[in-house]
C-alpha cells in the first residue's frame, strides 16, 4: 500500500473507503458552502481519491484546521494546527471568510448540528449537518424535503 499518492499528499486509510473500493456504491458530496458562498471543498487535503471539506475550527484562543471526509458514513478527519479532546464542543468557521458555520439543529448528545450549505446561497432545505462535539459522529444530509441516512446509500451511486 502507497503512503502517498502521486501530488505528494499522504494517504490515509479507512475501512469505509475500502468497502467503497469493492462496492463502488457511495455518496460523495462534491460541493458544500460557507454562509457567504465559499466552497469548503479542497484539493488541499484528500480522503483516497476524494477531496476533503476542510473547516477552521476554534476552542476557547486555540484555532487551526479539521478536514473531514467527503464521503457519507466515512468518519475521517485530519486536524491541523489543534489538538482535539473527546467531548469538546468546537466553533467551525469558513477558512477563507472566517464565518462561523451556523446552526441547524441541536444534537441528541447536547451539541449542535452545524449546516455546510450544497448551494453557494444559504438553504437549510439543502445542507450537510455535522454536530460539533468531537466524538460524536452525527451527521446528516438534506436534500429538499428528503432526510438522508447512510442505511439508505444503497440507493447512491458515485
Amino acid at each position: 500500500m502507497r503512503t502517498f499518492d502521486d501530488n505528494g499528499m499522504m494517504i490515509f486509510p479507512s475501512p469505509v473507503m475500502r468497502e467503497l473500493r469493492e462496492s463502488s456504491k457511495a455518496l460523495v458530496v462534491k460541493a458544500c458552502y460557507c454562509p457567504r458562498g465559499h466552497n469548503l471543498i479542497t484539493d488541499k487535503v484528500a480522503f483516497g481519491e476524494f477531496d476533503g471539506i476542510l473547516m477552521r475550527v476554534r476552542i476557547g484562543y486555540s484555532e487551526g484546521l479539521l478536514a473531514i471526509s467527503p464521503v457519507y458514513g466515512d468518519k475521517s478527519r485530519i486536524t491541523l494546527g489543534i489538538r482535539l479532546k473527546k467531548g469538546e464542543i468546537l466553533r467551525l468557521l469558513c477558512p477563507e471568510c472566517g464565518v462561523p458555520l451556523p446552526t441547524y439543529e441541536e444534537c441528541d448528545c447536547g451539541g449542535d448540528v452545524l449546516a455546510l450549505f450544497t448551494r453557494p446561497l444559504p438553504d437549510f432545505g439543502n445542507c450537510i449537518g455535522v454536530c460539533n462535539r468531537v466524538g460524536c459522529h452525527h451527521a446528516e444530509i438534506r436534500s429538499g424535503d428528503e432526510l438522508l441516512a447512510y442505511a439508505n446509500l444503497e440507493h447512491y451511486t458515485r
